[in-house]
């Protein structure tokens, strides 16, 4: 591209952002391009005729993303039992090489077997790499391609300065999402980390994989406990955890573990039989005028609302409740009556919600800290806390066991660090 059109690309960004999109030029590369039939559209006090509209996303590459997906491929795991923990009785399977391979050759073996899927993908931060897809490349014509090579064999650059920033990353995506999604049980979720960079994107991306009607949460994960003081404009203290269902029909979310403080508000006062109790009110701030009454219970106390207040049961209600000792009327016996409501009776567990704070399933510091015990300092950048995958796979399967980082060595303990590795080759 010639340097004064780019130039004029970055003079029409500034002014017009989205007429600035990415296209494949004459000689194949994709790069900067502007969207003419939306700056005339701009540009125009009438509307202007263009191709048909419709909600979608779309990039280029797009169609070769969705070819790769599908395409066979020749190749088998090759198991490694000399670098396994306990290969003949381990059940854990960990696999080198590949995901998008390795996801394919799974295919067989776990199609819609999986329960919980949770990924933490490249952010597309400009600084980092990503898996660069030609499966008809022989390995020599690949590496003189890319010129640099990861421990798989693909991974190459994607700095923010190049034409295909957004696009690269989304062809990279979309198969590895669309076989991950063949994978999961009709009751099975997947969970995704990601950061501000590319989290439109993967919504869109996901709506269009998962179906939108399967979207569960985004959940924001406050990943550091202090303010980077050196950010240029804004410290981003969070990233994001986006989930989605196979099927939201199926899917069931799992309760966290209450907590002492929650349990700590239930008493009994009264040696009920059923165990532990917490008064609830009994009249509600919404209601219906013809609904308040004058009720005298049969040990003499008179109930009646409040002014501005209505009744949450009936008359009939609140005999069979006084009856069946579920009204407490205080020590004296002689107070407004209390709902008594039975720990035994409420959800044993604690709903989740969208934020997920550090205090609880650990920060980035921590997961630095704990990746550094198991395999030394600098392997990779940007880990992930054990507490925080810990968390998502609670909500999506049965309870597990807390995780207690002093006593998790690889290949020691509790069976916890066995793995049997296997290896993708040709």
């Amino acid at each position: 591209m010639r340097k004064h059109t780019t130039a004029s690309i970055e003079s029409i960004r500034r002014l017009f952002p989205h007429c600035v999109t990415e296209a494949q030029g004459q000689d194949g590369q994709i790069q900067p391009a502007i969207d003419f039939d939306l700056l005339r559209q701009e540009l125009s006090d009438r509307l202007i005729e263009g191709p048909a509209e419709r909600y979608q996303l779309n990039w280029p590459g797009k169609r070769q993303a969705i070819l790769s997906a599908g395409q066979p491929i020749r190749k088998s795991f090759f198991p490694q039992p000399k670098e396994s923990v306990h290969f003949q009785t381990s059940q854990n399977l960990f696999i080198e090489g590949d995901n998008l391979d390795a996801l394919k050759l799974l295919q067989e073996t776990y199609l819609a077997r999986v329960k919980a899927i949770y990924i933490d993908p490249p952010y597309n931060t400009g600084k980092d790499f990503l898996y660069k897809d030609k499966c008809a490349m022989s390995k020599a014509d690949y590496a003189k391609q890319t010129g640099q090579r990861g421990q798989a064999g693909r991974l190459a650059a994607n700095p923010d300065s190049g034409g295909r920033y957004h696009s690269n990353w989304l062809s990279m995506m979309y198969p590895r999402l669309k076989l991950a999604r063949n994978l999961l049980a009709k009751n099975g979720a997947i969970f995704i980390s990601i950061d501000d960079h590319e989290q439109h994107n993967l919504r869109k991306l996901m709506d269009e994989i998962f179906g939108s009607c399967n979207f569960i949460a985004q959940f924001c994960w406050i990943a550091k406990a202090s303010p980077q003081n050196d950010a240029k404009n804004v410290s981003s203290q969070h990233e994001y955890v986006i989930c989605y269902a196979r099927e939201i029909d199926e899917f069931k979310i799992g309760l966290l573990p209450r907590t002492e403080e929650m349990n700590a508000r239930y008493q009994n006062p009264d040696n009920d039989e059923r165990g532990l109790w917490m008064a609830g009110d009994i009249s509600a701030k919404s209601g219906r005028p013809e609904s308040i009454y004058e009720l005298t219970f049969p040990n003499g106390v008179v109930f009646e609302c409040p002014p501005g207040r209505f009744p949450i049961f009936s008359k009939t209600k609140f005999l069979e409740l006084y009856h069946d000792n579920r009204l407490w009327f205080g020590k004296t016996r002689k107070s407004q009556p209390k709902y008594k409501r039975f720990l035994a009776d409420v959800k044993q567990g604690r709903t989740p919600i969208s934020e997920l704070r550090y205090q609880e399933v650990g920060s980035t510091l921590e997961a630095n800290k704990d990746l550094q015990k198991l395999v030394g300092k600098g392997m990779f950048s940007n880990p992930k806390p054990v507490r925080l995958v810990e968390h998502l796979l609670r909500l999506s399967t049965s309870p597990i066991t807390n995780y207690e980082s002093e006593n998790y060595e690889l290949g020691k303990g509790n069976g916890k660090g066995k793995k049997e590795k296997s290896v993708i080759r040709n």
